[in-house]
């Protein structure tokens, strides 16, 4: 059974943005490209448009790494459509349904997005499997723009694999990826180059092998000991590539636990200064305090002052009543 494929690309500047929407549109001679026409949904139908697009929807505050639109890519296995020997048409329609498999994916691009940040759609059947390109603007419900809001980490990837197979890939016969899988996505000359190569090696006949036994070598035989060696190569390039892949992960594994070691001292940082803010916000409210007094106790002495100065002018009126000015002070 044929395979539902879901892949995503995070563009992060206008310029791929721009480079991406120039291969899509066909801007740029396109390896493998048959000349078909492609088959225009919605949005954007040039580079040009796309890159507007993209920049109309950005909110004006935003990261400066942020990631300014997600691409998607939605196909099947090449069996899957009638021009491999499959069940599907060039636009993703079995003849007894009316909502296809690109319909479905469209769909449930809506559901995940929103329809307003979809900002173009196409169809490629020019290559040699259909399929779905879209462009989305990860703007989420609350108006922030996020694509971790949706791609972020390996849980919510493998929930959006699963729930794009349910509701675009089960309904038309096609199996899921397996899950957990290490598999990586190929280049797409690697992958065609791999097709015609498994497409074009012959099977040997016994007078191939019998003349090969006495050092004659037919096309056949020169044709499959080509794709052995090929094969060799191949596998050895997997090697180096396995290698590769594992080195990386090891190298972002020690990433990670520099950044959480990180992490832990910013947050023990933060409580200290946390903590120094409580401090001064307490001595704040003490000075406050000792302020409040102050002024209570400069007030006092001033409404004593005032006081005795009034009891001093009328003990001086009161002398000068009596005729006892000579005995004042």
């Amino acid at each position: 059974m044929p395979f539902a494929i879901l892949r995503t690309k995070k563009l992060k500047s206008m310029a791929g943005v721009f480079g991406s929407g120039r291969h899509t549109f066909r801007e740029i001679p396109t390896l493998n490209s048959n000349g078909s026409p492609n088959q225009h949904l919605i949005g954007a139908k040039s580079a040009g448009e796309l890159a507007d697009a993209v920049r109309a929807k950005l909110p004006e505050k935003r990261r400066r790494d942020a990631v300014l639109c997600i691409e998607y890519l939605m196909t099947a296995s090449p069996e899957a459509f009638a021009r491999h020997g499959g069940h599907l048409d060039d636009s993703g329609r079995l003849p007894s349904t009316r909502a296809g498999y690109f319909d479905r994916a469209m769909a449930w691009l809506k559901a995940r997005h929103g329809g307003q940040n979809i900002v173009c759609a196409t169809i490629h059947i020019d290559e040699r499997t259909p399929h779905l390109v879209a462009y989305i603007v990860p703007v989420t419900r609350d108006g922030r723009l996020s694509a971790r809001e949706y791609l972020g980490g390996a849980a919510k990837l493998r929930k959006m694999q699963t729930d794009f197979h349910q509701q675009c890939g089960k309904p038309l016969g096609l199996k899921r990826g397996i899950e957990g899988s290490k598999a990586t996505h190929q280049s797409v000359s690697r992958y065609y180059q791999g097709l015609e190569a498994a497409a074009t090696v012959p099977t040997l006949t016994r007078s191939d092998c019998a003349a090969a036994a006495t050092g004659i070598w037919t096309a056949n035989f020169r044709a499959v000991k080509a794709a052995a060696e090929t094969a060799t190569v191949m596998r050895a390039q997997e090697r180096v590539t396995t290698k590769a892949l594992a080195d990386r992960r090891a190298a972002l594994d020690q990433q990670d636990s520099e950044l959480k070691h990180k992490r832990r001292a910013l947050d023990n940082l933060e409580a200290r200064l946390e903590a120094q803010v409580d401090q001064l916000g307490e001595f704040d409210r003490e000075l406050a305090k000792a302020q409040a007094t102050a002024e209570k106790a400069n007030r006092e002495a001033e409404t004593a002052r005032k006081r005795a100065d009034g009891l001093a002018q009328k003990l001086k009126a009161l002398s000068r009543h009596l005729g006892l000015e000579e005995f004042m002070p």
